[in-house]
């Protein structure tokens, strides 16, 4: 269903402003409402949303604990809570941090997990910051080279920057599908592409079913189904997990408990290093290089999220999003 922005914005506000502050809300619901219409309908951000709403109530009890603070780093144990409605003041934290040394990193596990990464890299990359954000996507969900079973995450990374036409996000799990699209498959019975699953010999295979067993652990190719994909992917694995103290896929439950994943927010002060202005005019210039050259006949060169940047600067002046009416229902419910 399509719903006027503003329409949304309004319940949004009345659902935050139950946990939060009238200025942390206001927040939340503009880099919600954009998120979504970028990532709708590959992800549906505001269902995400009515989930982490429930768990609010369920453990709003709960206070948020730091567990390890230096000047550019921030270890949180979110003691159940979801991330969500602390959007605006995670990204202080980052901001302030990132903008008196240069450089911040914001790590937490214990959580209701980060859902779509993009969300948490958006609003940091207005204020000036180059962002990478990465969320656990484990358990057993994706084979290392040459492997049999699932073992690693899918482990999805967001990164971006701000450019003189507009902000470049990228959001993408780093194995060649995210688990959720393999899940689908097998549950409708479908067929998926070539070269993103294998069976449990190891085998290419376009059939779901031969590659997602009934204990949840399924047989993902890292992300271009390459060596170079899997050394990506265990990086990321590294990163969400021992390195911020937190779970390995390996350690985690096969049930998928949100509370094992780990997931962190690096942010660097472009300013820090070059004039923001000369830093987004030179990747402006470059993206003009690469959306100039010849490409593949019936083919377009495109900068890496300008699809959904396009279907904001559109939703926004249209003042429409796109939602699924039993969400829209459900959020209504709520306020």
């Amino acid at each position: 269903m399509q719903i006027k922005i503003n329409d949304l914005k309004k319940v949004l506000l009345k659902l935050a402003n139950k946990y939060v502050s009238q200025i942390e809300a206001d927040y939340f619901a503009e880099e919600v409402i954009e998120a979504h219409i970028r990532k709708y309908p590959r992800y549906d951000i505001l269902d995400s949303v009515v989930t982490d709403a429930k768990r609010q109530e369920k453990y709003r009890k709960n206070k948020i604990r730091i567990i390890k603070e230096l000047p550019a780093l921030m270890k949180v144990d979110f003691q159940h809570l979801p991330l969500t409605f602390k959007i605006k003041w995670i990204h202080d934290v980052i901001l302030k941090k990132a903008k008196t040394v240069g450089v911040a990193l914001f790590a937490f596990d214990n959580s209701a997990g980060m859902h779509a990464v993009h969300t948490w890299s958006q609003g940091l990359i207005k204020q000036g910051l180059f962002v990478l954000a990465s969320f656990n996507g484990g358990p057993a969900a994706v084979i290392p080279a040459n492997g049999t079973k699932g073992l690693l995450g899918t482990n999805p990374i967001s990164y971006g920057f701000p450019t003189a036409e507009g902000n470049t996000i990228v959001d993408m799990a780093t194995s060649e599908i995210p688990f959720f699209e393999l899940a689908e498959a097998k549950k409708s019975k479908l067929k998926l592409r070539r070269n993103c699953i294998v069976d449990n010999m190891g085998r290419a295979t376009t059939d779901p079913a031969q590659a997602l067993d009934d204990t949840g652990v399924s047989n993902i190719l890292p992300i271009g189904g390459s060596y170079k994909g899997y050394a990506i992917n265990y990086l990321f694995e590294i990163m969400t997990g021992a390195l911020i103290g937190s779970k390995l896929s390996d350690q985690q439950d096969l049930a998928y408990i949100n509370e094992e994943h780990g997931g962190f927010i690096m942010a660097i002060d472009i300013s820090a290093f070059t004039k923001i202005e000369t830093f987004k005019n030179n990747v402006s210039r470059f993206n003009t290089s690469i959306r100039s050259q010849k490409p593949v006949q019936g083919k377009e060169i495109k900068i890496p999220g300008d699809d959904n940047f396009k279907k904001y600067l559109i939703a926004k002046k249209n003042n429409q999003i796109i939602l699924d009416e039993k969400t829209w229902q459900a959020l209504i419910a709520m306020v």
